[in-house]
């Protein structure tokens, strides 16, 4: 077959009809740069390209071996620092050990025997030791694809195993056929059963277990992932560590990796998925720091930002000359979402590496604006204080106004970037065959704050295809969002201060250095230059060529580094007027306004770094000196201002009107005051203060709002506002389209955007937010085009402005007409404040007390008659209260945890609180409402939450938002919640805080409810059939609700509280229902009337007895059941065996009926049993705790028999009862079927000590310095006595009656049961066998902390028994497993 070569374009003659395409991709458009001036400011200013700038990234961590981000453009390291801020990448190392012997070997956290490489220099021979999970430290990605290798590789090893025992098996059978010849079956060390010397039935047997058990193992196989072994030590110069990527412990030829900021060092973590890492050591190598990437966000982010492809400039970033520091404040533990913890250590980062900027794409709604002790740390410390230009994105919550998120879009001294798109993004990034003008991206959050800034400062390119981490096998991404417009902007301002530092960076005489750029006058100079695009706020675009000359023009203008802050009292201290409301609007505002100069400070200011005063006397000086004479206007005629107003550094107070009473209902109106300086008013505002009106348009009394005819155009947004009626709790808001144009354009996405803020709620509260399809191609008969309707509900506040926004979405092309349909409706209890049910609030809306037994709430029909009334009351949550067991304030003990602002060492505060579940799979959300949904606007500097099992294994990891978690097994978990901050003292207050767990129900529980009281009870009553269909405007309707409730979950307590929702009819807002559970009953059956002194029901024969001989046979049954209780609490035998002689000796001589007696034989003989074998269901027999000796057995087994013969009669009447269906209903059948419930129980217990016993003198051939059931050997040592001939078929024949009496419930989950049987199939060398039932009550038995021994000597017994069978596989699966499931102590959380 020949090659043909491919012509160039050149040589191809194209057909007449084609059409070339351009000779050239719009490569400028990759990483748009052309319409922020970036490109042109480069072009023109080659060095001022980044260089000498260091920016910081807040993110999830940039990679180390993503392309374009190695080295600077003028060839330095770019990122100078990888830190994992949130110490989810820590390993808590060992204290220092020396190796064993000459030879370099240590045992590795893994249990691997370690070999260290003979060249790393360690002058003191110490070592630290500790490990970690690979998957604690992959994002995702790479878990998800190592998982599925790994378990690719270990199912093909599992099955192989599983068919070599199925071959076995077909085998036998097949030869059982044939020859009928029995024979005892053996395994072999390597899992293949002998069938020479046993029968083929058991053979069959033991290899149908094995392949039951292989089956059962491999439908529930997890893979933990790898333990990495980290060894730590000091070269005499810095730490190193060495990591065992391979899993292997062969460190012999591994590299021992340096501290990356001093070493550069990089290495390979996992080599498959190309995942890098670097290393940081803290608290004198005590903490060992992995530092990866959480995801691929933060390489995307720096690719945008600081790129640098010598190769390929076209994919440069906007300032390739910067440096990085990669700040991991994604946790890994969280998926990657920020950390209070996280985010305080960055700062102090920030600080420690001087940066320059700092650029955070992060963020989400917030309840407060411009609050928190995080914002405000990095508003005084990092801006103002160090001088570092923190960059961040508004949101991508849009298009309703008021959407920004934090902290970008709502707290000052940040810079919010919002999301722009233009001609170079929409060829390049975009694919679309024709163009729309330039906007923001209709997803953008938009502003204002809730307090009247404009949120979004400025606008960059949201879209750049840029560096992505290797480990994603992509070199290059596309993105889109305000996380990429905010790195934009962010690269921009480094090209501004790049050219600043080399421009102006010395002084005059080019000695002395001059002060950095402060961030005030950066900011001042982007916003006086930014490019209008038609935002409706009046945010610009960033312009960077014209922002530099701006900055040259006023260099020497010091007032250019101040900032000016604007409060508005009567506003609740806002930064601008927000008039949303109906009564903001309903009437003129009389407004005072106060503006303060806010200047940067200086570290060097600080008394500390002082000591002369000289620093300190030029600030008070510069603010001694300062004044600006000013000139105010508005662009608005409703706003009325002074024309003058002269400030200084105190600042000063205007009066302002604002008059919106004659404003078009329903729009946006947009105004500002603008503050110039009087001596230069060509330079612009120096000062704008935001005033924002939605002036909503008032319902009718038929509580409908049509928006008839709205029109699209490509990029269009139009919002209109509604003042919800007060009392409204739903709206139902339908969007409908005829498609008179469907012919004529293309199909359309747009976006319905409905929005109500609440005072001290994010803006999601009360938010619906759909995609919708407009002009689908189809069409109706004669022509005329289908109509299109969607109809989309939500729940409203009343007396609050509601914002319809309809956008067509930017990219989507052609003119549209849509009409828009909105309707109220109100139920809520008469009297009450309605709480919807949103299943977020711990607010109640109805509560419903159980120990009422009926509860009757009023409900009224606030805006409209209500139809179809059909109540329906669901429980679906049970809320538990629980207080702290435990609660302890200490300082942190991390070098890392100085706070930045104060300098003093942050305190943790543990609460640890107990949860019990009594089922398997129980869904549960954690909450603890004083800091629930809290992170940028919380007053402390973290809320962390773990729950852990019963083996102290982390289940999750949780922050402030919490979500619902599985537990997947019955049992004890710990909840731990760490708060930080900086104040021990106002930590104390939270030291009994209870913490909320929401538990889903296995399935709802429905409360009765009813129209009238007597419908409640009987329907014999004349109108107790009465139901209620409508409920008049205005009118009240009763409802009752009855509370005696069955099916009640097992974890309810009373006081204890079930949520979930009511609903009066399918157009109401259902409403959150809270039910207390009521005080406990007695039970349903009837309590008895006559009773004996120990509590059980009287005899025919008692009832006879004269008052006098029932006190003295009361007061001898209490004598009797006090010294039964002594058997087992005498330490001395000599006592105990008096005792219980004394016992049967005097029930011999008593004259009590023989059914009385044999219960008091059975009764001291149970105890006397319980004495011989105290430890008999958490140890096996053969146990050091169990203290069994041979002569104690043989005594057990006597006393065993006896109590068999005693209550087996009885006991076979138990069976009776189990069977029988109908309820007892006569005292004294009750008391006959208690009686033989207990004699079946004691026979249960009888027999169970009788197999143990028996195993243990049927099996024993252990020395007397035996080792515990824990040793390795263990099971070697079980194997026939040379005198068991004569006791192996009696113990045989009790397990065989023990099997009988026991339910296979038990036999899967007793403990006691296993324990007994178990050494007859390890003796027979039934592995198969022992290993089924071991794995069944492994699988089934709770997470109890009062069966922590059993658990784990289960999980030691199914290891031997793997390793007997020779499953190699599964020894080294349970082995690796073991190291996550049991760890030694909590992990820090």
């Amino acid at each position: 077959m020949s090659v043909q070569e491919v012509p160039s374009p050149s040589q191809c003659t194209p057909a007449a009809s084609s059409t070339l395409p351009r000779t050239q991709f719009p490569t400028h458009g990759l990483l748009p740069r052309v319409d922020t001036q970036a490109s042109e400011f480069v072009r023109k200013h080659p060095s001022y390209d980044g260089r000498g700038t260091v920016v910081a990234v807040l993110d999830t961590g940039i990679d180390p071996g993503a392309q374009g981000l190695q080295l600077t453009s003028d060839g330095k390291r770019k990122v100078v620092d990888f830190v994992d801020c949130t110490g989810s990448g820590d390993v808590v190392m060992s204290d220092p050990q020396k190796c064993l012997s000459d030879a370099l070997e240590l045992r590795g956290a893994s249990g691997r025997m370690l070999r260290l490489n003979p060249n790393w220099t360690n002058p003191s021979s110490e070592w630290r030791v500790g490990g970690k999970r690979l998957y604690d430290v992959a994002p995702l990605s790479v878990k998800s694809v190592a998982k599925r290798d790994r378990e690719e590789k270990f199912r093909k090893a599992a099955q192989s195993l599983a068919d070599s025992v199925s071959t076995q098996l077909t085998a036998v059978k097949k030869d059982n056929k044939k020859d009928s010849a029995a024979s005892s079956p053996t395994s072999k060390k390597d899992g293949a059963v002998d069938t020479n010397s046993a029968s083929k039935d058991d053979a069959v047997a033991e290899l149908e277990a094995q392949a039951s058990v292989l089956s059962s193992l491999s439908g529930s196989y997890e893979d933990q992932g790898p333990m990495l072994d980290c060894i730590v030590f000091h070269d005499g110069t810095q730490w190193r560590a060495a990591v065992d990527t391979e899993a292997d412990g062969d460190l012999s030829n591994a590299d021992a990796l340096g501290a990356y900021k001093t070493t550069g060092d990089v290495a390979l973590l996992c080599k498959r998925q190309l995942l890098y890492f670097t290393l940081n050591f803290y608290d004198a190598g005590h903490i060992l720091s992995i530092v990866t990437s959480a995801g691929p966000h933060s390489t995307h982010v720096a690719g945008i930002l600081a790129a640098n492809h010598p190769e390929e400039p076209q994919n440069n970033g906007v300032a390739p000359g910067a440096q990085l520091i990669s700040l991991l404040i994604g946790d890994h533990r969280v998926s990657s979402l920020e950390t209070g913890v996280g985010l305080t250590r960055a700062v102090g980062a920030i600080i420690e590496h001087n940066a320059d900027l700092a650029n955070m794409s992060f963020g989400e709604p917030s309840a407060t604006h411009n609050s928190g002790q995080w914002v405000q740390m990095i508003r005084k410390e990092v801006v103002r204080r160090h001088r570092c230009i923190f960059v961040s994105s508004a949101g991508n919550e849009g298009p309703a106004l008021s959407t920004v998120g934090a902290p970008g879009g709502t707290n000052e001294g940040i810079i919010g970037v919002g999301a722009f798109v233009g001609e170079e993004q929409i060829k390049a990034d975009h694919a679309m065959y024709d163009t729309v003008r330039e906007t923001a991206f209709t997803w953008c959050s938009r502003g204002p704050t809730f307090d009247g800034a404009r949120g979004s400062d400025i606008f960059a390119p949201g879209s750049a295809i840029a560096s992505y981490p290797a480990y994603t096998q992509q070199r290059l991404h596309l993105g889109n969002g305000t996380s990429m417009s905010s790195p934009n902007l962010c690269g921009c301002l480094a090209l501004l201060v790049s050219a600043w530092k080399q421009e102006f960076g010395t002084s005059a005489d080019g000695g002395k250095p001059q002060k950095r750029i402060s961030p005030f006058r950066v900011k001042n100079a982007i916003l006086a230059t930014a490019k209008a695009f038609g935002d409706e706020l009046g945010a610009g675009l960033m312009q960077t060529d014209a922002a530099w000359q701006f900055l040259k023009k006023y260099s020497q203008n010091e007032w250019e580094d101040v900032e000016y802050a604007v409060v508005i009292p009567e506003l609740g201290g806002a930064r601008g007027v927000y008039l949303r409301n109906p009564e903001d609007s309903a009437q003129v505002r009389h407004l005072k306004i106060s503006i303060a100069p806010v200047f940067p400070e200086d570290t060097n200011s600080q008394l500390e770094n002082d000591p002369d005063g000289h620093h300190g006397q030029e600030d008070n000086q510069r603010r001694f000196d300062f004044e600006q004479r000013v000139l105010l206007v508005s662009d608005a005629s409703w706003v009325r201002v002074p024309e003058a107003l002269y400030i200084a550094n105190l600042g000063q107070i205007f009066n302002a009107k604002v008059d919106a009473t004659q404003l078009e209902p329903g729009r946006l109106h947009i105004a500002s005051i603008d503050g110039y300086d009087s001596t230069n008013v060509g330079r612009g505002p120096i000062f704008t203060i935001p005033v924002t009106v939605t002036k909503p348009l008032e319902v009718g009394p038929s509580a409908c709002v049509r928006l008839e005819t709205l029109r699209f155009q490509p990029t269009d947004v139009v919002r209109r506002f509604i003042a919800v009626p007060v009392g409204a709790t739903h709206a139902r808001i339908t969007v409908h389209s005829g498609n008179s144009s469907a012919q004529a354009s293309a199909p359309a996405v747009f976006y319905l955007h409905c929005l109500q803020i609440s005072p001290q709620q994010r803006f999601n509260a009360y938010e619906l937010k759909q995609r919708v399809s407009i002009g689908h191609p189809s069409f109706a008969a004669g022509g005329k085009c289908a109509e299109q309707r969607y109809q989309y509900s939500m729940n409203v506040l009343g007396g609050a402005t509601l914002e319809v926004c309809v956008a067509q979405f930017w990219s989507q092309l052609g003119n549209h007409e849509v009409d828009v349909t909105v309707d109220f409706n109100g139920i809520s209890p008469a009297g009450a404040q309605y709480a919807p049910a949103d299943g977020d609030r711990v607010n109640s809306g109805v509560v419903v007390n159980g120990n009422y037994g009926i509860v009757r709430t009023d409900f009224c029909a606030n805006i409209r008659p209500e139809y179809n009334i059909k109540p329906k009351a669901t429980l679906e949550v049970l809320r538990i209260a629980l207080r702290p067991q435990s609660a302890a304030i200490s300082p942190c003990d991390s070098e890392r945890d100085i706070h930045p602002a104060s300098g003093v060492v942050i305190h943790k505060l543990l609460l640890d609180y107990k949860l019990e579940t009594k089922s398997d799979s129980v869904t549960i959300r954690p909450r603890l409402p004083a800091l629930d949904t809290k992170i940028y606007e919380s007053w402390a500097d973290d809320f962390a939450l773990a729950i852990f099992d019963a083996n102290k294994r982390r289940v999750v990891s949780q922050i402030s938002y919490t979500s619902n978690v599985v537990l997947r097994k019955r049992g004890n978990y710990l909840v731990r919640v760490q708060i930080r901050h900086r104040s021990a003292k106002d930590l104390e207050s939270l030291k009994s805080s209870p913490l909320l767990i929401d538990m889903q129900l296995t399935s709802k529980i429905n409360i009765p409810t009813f129209f009238t009281l007597a419908s409640a009870f009987t329907d014999t009553v004349v109108g107790s059939k009465l139901s209620v269909n409508t409920i008049p405007r205005g009118a009240h309707m009763p409802l009752f609700f009855k509370t005696d409730l069955t099916g009640l979950p097992a974890e309810a307590s009373p006081g204890d509280v079930l949520y979930g929702s009511l609903a009066i009819n399918k157009l109401s807002a259902e409403m959150a229902l809270e039910y207390i559970v009521p005080a406990k009953s007695n039970g349903s059956e009837k309590p008895a009337t006559t009773s004996s002194a120990n509590g059980a029901t009287e005899s025919a024969s008692d009832k006879a007895l004269s008052p006098a001989d029932k006190e003295r046979k009361e007061l001898e049954e209490a004598i009797n059941k006090l010294r039964i209780g002594w058997i087992k609490k005498a330490k001395d035998e000599g006592v105990r065996e008096q005792l219980i002689s004394d016992l049967l000796a005097s029930e011999k001589r008593s004259d009590a009926a023989t059914e009385d007696k044999d219960e008091m034989q059975a009764s001291v003989l149970s105890a006397q049993l319980d004495a011989l074998d105290s430890m008999r269901k958490t140890q096996l027999p053969w146990s050091d705790a169990a203290k069994l000796t041979v002569e104690c057995a043989k005594r057990a087994v006597e006393v065993a028999d006896r109590i068999v013969s005693l209550t087996y009669a009885q006991a076979l009447t138990s069976r009776l009862y189990e069977n029988q269906q109908a309820a007892l209903t006569s005292d004294e059948d009750k008391r006959q079927k208690k009686q033989a419930e207990t004699a079946k129980e004691r026979l249960v217990n009888a027999l169970t000590t009788k197999c143990r016993s028996l195993a243990f003198l049927t099996t024993q051939a252990m020395p007397s310095s035996r080792s515990s059931e824990t040793s390795a050997e263990f099971i070697d040592m079980i194997s026939p006595c040379e005198d068991s001939d004569d006791r192996l078929p009696v113990y045989k024949k009790a397990v065989s009656d023990l099997t009988k009496w026991t339910s296979e419930k038990q036999q899967a989950e007793d403990a006691a049961f296993l324990m007994a049987i178990l050494p007859l199939h390890i003796a027979n060398q039934h592995y198969g066998r022992a290993l089924q039932c071991v794995v069944k009550w492994i699988g089934k038995a709770p997470l109890l902390e009062s069966n922590a021994a059993e658990r784990k000597a289960m999980s030691e017994l199914r290891d031997l028994l793997a390793a007997k069978l020779g499953w190699t596989v599964w020894m080294d699966h349970f082995r690796a497993a073991a190291l996550v499931e049991h760890p030694a102590s909590y992990e820090p959380l």
